[in-house]
């Protein structure tokens, strides 16, 4: 019994969202734990939001949660108030301060309040069931693969200027036609909303009269890929920059991409890039996925170095995920990001050091690998072997394309190539050693 009491008096904190600030977005709810509560923090243009029913209780101007931690364990209390813009739900401090005070026993109920999307769809006199929301307030994204990708996004910036910058991304991406809302300070008397224009037109709007830190987008396109009923996923070989520099072909690019099975957030390493098709294929992977991976194209050559970086402008335009590494594999690849992902194209007869620097660092690395000789098809299989990998295949492609000679159509022959991937070393295999990163 005296433990069910000793339940029940637990402190208790409210993680309470107050909409967009202005008068009358505070819920009832919200209200009434805000009157309960003998202690209120919250960041400060939030509190001043909330200033009548603080009135008289110690407060604290914050928004870190050892600080709200600290300064509550300082003092007895029994309820408590953090005030948070919007919705606790919606890209909120909500779920990092809720844990910090469920570390101290503190129990933590979390009440609602109105979401800058919610809201602005409102305002804007549409729905928001199908709207795909991202936030650049302290986050990355890859905005423009998010609007190439999506028919409608809400996004939550966080820095003056971000409006036009954004504006200026979606044009350098070729997203000019895309059509673009922006709006800021919601539900106060110097709330401001421009309507329904192109990026160009809202970087003159923002010229004229910039936007604030408190701006948020609703971005619609057309074109979107979730509504394409053939969308496009593969490049073809004739698409590429190629000067003189042979190339990973269509079918065998398709294959690696399928055999590696890249996530949005895999770290890829394309070793011997040649023109970069590969390296790109798994950039535009990447991206397709609204992802953060990173792709790293090694290439020793001097003129294939300049056709995976013209590759890379014209397919991947300023993606920052894409980085261009000049040396030979594996040394070139000793100051890289933790692989996830490997591709082996070119090797220059070092397949085997290859292979081990990349076990060395990841022992669950996903590796794929061609091969045109059977020499090299033999060294790919030894290593399958020594290495114990839990996955390994191999395939043969021999892929030609059908040409038009006069009236008549003919097979235009191309090598067969072997194509192999393998993945998962036994942990316990005693060479392995974990490389510090």
């Amino acid at each position: 019994m005296e433990k069910d009491n000793y339940e029940k008096e637990r402190p208790v904190v409210y993680l309470v969202g107050v909409g967009m600030g202005g008068w009358g977005q505070l819920t009832e709810e919200g209200t009434e734990c805000l009157r309960q509560a003998e202690a209120v923090m919250g960041a400060g243009r939030i509190l001043d939001s909330v200033k009548e029913l603080a009135a008289g209780k110690p407060t604290l101007t914050s928004y870190r949660p050892s600080d709200m931690t600290a300064w509550l364990k300082s003092f007895r209390w029994a309820q408590a108030a953090l005030v948070l813009s919007g919705d606790t739900g919606f890209y909120s401090g909500a779920e990092a301060a809720g844990r910090a005070f469920a570390r101290e026993g503190w129990d933590v109920e979390y009440i609602p309040g109105i979401s800058s999307l919610s809201y602005f769809c409102a305002r804007l006199g549409k729905s928001w069931q199908d709207v795909h929301s991202f936030s650049l307030h302290g986050r990355d994204a890859d905005a423009a693969s998010n609007v190439r990708k999506y028919r409608s996004c809400f996004v939550i910036l966080g820095e003056p200027g971000d409006a036009a910058k954004l504006c200026r991304e979606l044009v350098a991406e070729g997203l000019g036609n895309v059509t673009v809302w922006a709006g800021e300070n919601f539900s106060y008397e110097d709330e401001r909303i421009a309507w329904e224009m192109t990026p160009a037109e809202l970087i003159m709007e923002d010229e004229a009269r910039p936007f604030g830190g408190l701006c948020c987008m609703l971005i619609e396109n057309p074109q979107a890929g979730e509504d394409a009923l053939y969308p496009e996923i593969w490049l073809e070989d004739g698409e590429f920059i190629r000067g003189g520099t042979p190339m990973t072909k269509a079918a065998v690019r398709r294959t690696v991409l399928e055999f590696l099975r890249i996530g949005r957030d895999a770290v890829c390493y394309d070793i011997g890039a040649g023109t970069g098709s590969v390296a790109v294929e798994m950039g535009r992977r990447i991206r397709s996925l609204c992802g953060d991976g990173q792709v790293y194209a090694i290439e020793k050559d001097g003129e294939a170095l300049s056709l995976v970086e013209a590759n890379r402008r014209k397919f991947l335009g300023s993606w920052p995920g894409f980085h261009l590494v000049e040396g030979e594999a594996p040394e070139a690849m000793e100051e890289l990001e933790t692989p996830t992902h490997a591709f082996i194209g070119g090797s220059a007869g070092r397949f085997r050091e290859i292979v081990d620097w990349l076990v060395r660092a990841n022992p669950q690395v996903r590796i794929a690998a061609t091969a045109i000789t059977l020499e090299t098809a033999g060294e790919i299989l030894s290593c399958m072997r020594e290495y114990g990998f839990k996955e390994a295949r191999m395939v043969q492609l021999a892929a030609s394309e059908v040409q038009t000679v006069g009236s008549s159509h003919m097979l235009k022959g191309a090598s067969p190539v072997f194509v192999a991937v393998m993945q998962g070393t036994d942990a316990d295999w005693e060479e392995i050693e974990w490389q510090d990163v």
